[in-house]
């Protein structure tokens, strides 16, 4: 089915243009000059930017258990999540799956095992934005390699990050952190937490390393996490990571972007002004341009938003900031054809509405509308 929409801000190479976009087939077909068709659905001066393309969300936690203990069928889970995204304007999703061994949190290994199974299936039959898989190897959990090669070779996994949450370093600076996070956030007692604090610091290096060489040898893109030291980034560019999730300072974005190692921030961050953790704000690293990327990290329509604070507070333009949730992390993911307004790629489409809160009101999958908050309006 062929449609053409027709704005005065298209978002075409970081600018917005007056054009006609023709989408026939699944795919952008041409970029015409604006007024060329006469049988266009006309968006006046609402936005028509790419689709989304979020490269590590755990929402799906969220939406498998909004309440601690209260938990829903995986299965609808992902199902009302799929909806959610298509009205944030999220058409590529990378959902976040944590390997480790918790039995009080969504991330045991055979919990993780199950939603990856269940969404790799769920894709292919009945979801309307593409939900690929990002797979979070806790170093300690050594038990987690061989499932994760497993899905790996099936093809189910598309990126892989390493995560180290042992305390110490990284986002838990000291043990008293560590322990106060666990209690409070999943309830632990001390024995619990002491079960947990020796877990994390027993680290099977040939199994680590293992895992590395899988990820290598079907041409995935790894990932670190919360990197707080050159030395460790130092370390991560040797073993082929290729992007840094969440750098804890400056300093360690600055380095990570000089060896050419892409940093990602969550747009959370930006959108609510700081860090949950009390780490440095991602706006501070937009405004040095060491802040490549946004991903959502837990909270999906904060994308949008981000972009709109990044304009007010970093200066940064509405085009660039757009491309730091579509064409940027769809590059870094390997995606051919996604992620920009451009003849030959896919028409994942977004349309906004900016006169107030910005806000989603049309979404293109493939050339087709998965979502249309445009009232009496007919595609």
């Amino acid at each position: 089915m062929k449609n053409v929409l027709r704005s005065k801000n298209v978002l075409v190479n970081e600018a917005f243009i007056a054009a006609d976009l023709v989408l026939n087939k699944g795919f952008i077909e041409s970029i015409d000059a604006y007024g060329s068709h006469d049988f266009v659905f006309d968006l006046e001066d609402k936005k028509i930017t790419p689709g989304i393309v979020d490269l590590h969300s755990d929402a799906i936690e969220k939406e498998i258990e909004p309440r601690i203990g209260a938990t829903f069928p995986i299965e609808l889970a992902i199902c009302e999540l799929d909806k959610k995204l298509a009205m944030a304007g999220i058409t590529t999703m990378f959902h976040a799956i944590g390997f480790e061994d918790n039995p009080k949190k969504q991330r045991s290994i055979d919990q993780a095992n199950k939603q990856i199974q269940i969404i790799h299936e769920a894709n292919k039959t009945h979801l309307s934005v593409d939900n690929y898989i990002h797979a979070r190897f806790e170093l300690s959990a050594s038990a987690a390699v061989e499932p994760i090669k497993e899905v790996i070779k099936k093809g189910m996994v598309h990126l892989v990050s390493l995560m180290d949450h042992s305390p110490g370093q990284g986002q838990f600076k000291t043990l008293e952190i560590f322990k106060n996070y666990y209690s409070n956030y999943y309830g632990l007692n001390e024995e619990e937490l002491q079960h947990v604090v020796d877990g994390k610091m027993n680290k099977d290096e040939d199994k680590i390393n293992d895992l590395i060489s899988c990820v290598q040898d079907h041409k995935l893109t790894l990932l670190s996490h919360d990197d707080d030291c050159i030395e460790k980034l130092e370390g991560l560019s040797d073993i082929g990571v290729k992007i840094s999730e969440f750098p804890l300072d400056l300093d360690v974005a600055r380095y990570a972007v000089k060896k050419g190692i892409a940093t990602g921030m969550g747009a959370p961050n930006i959108v609510r002004g700081g860090s949950q953790g009390g780490n440095i704000a991602a706006i501070e690293l937009v405004k040095e341009d060491v802040c490549k990327y946004l991903c959502s990290d837990y909270h999906p329509s904060s994308m949008l938003q981000a972009i709109y604070v990044m304009k007010k507070d970093a200066n940064l333009s509405l085009g660039k900031g757009f491309s730091m949730i579509s064409k940027t992390p769809a590059l870094y993911a390997n995606l051919k054809d996604k992620g920009e307004i451009k003849v030959g790629y896919r028409a994942d489409i977004i349309v906004i509405d900016d006169e107030h809160i910005p806000k989603v009101v049309l979404t293109f999958k493939d050339g087709n509308v998965i979502y249309n908050g445009i009232m009496g309006s007919v595609l």
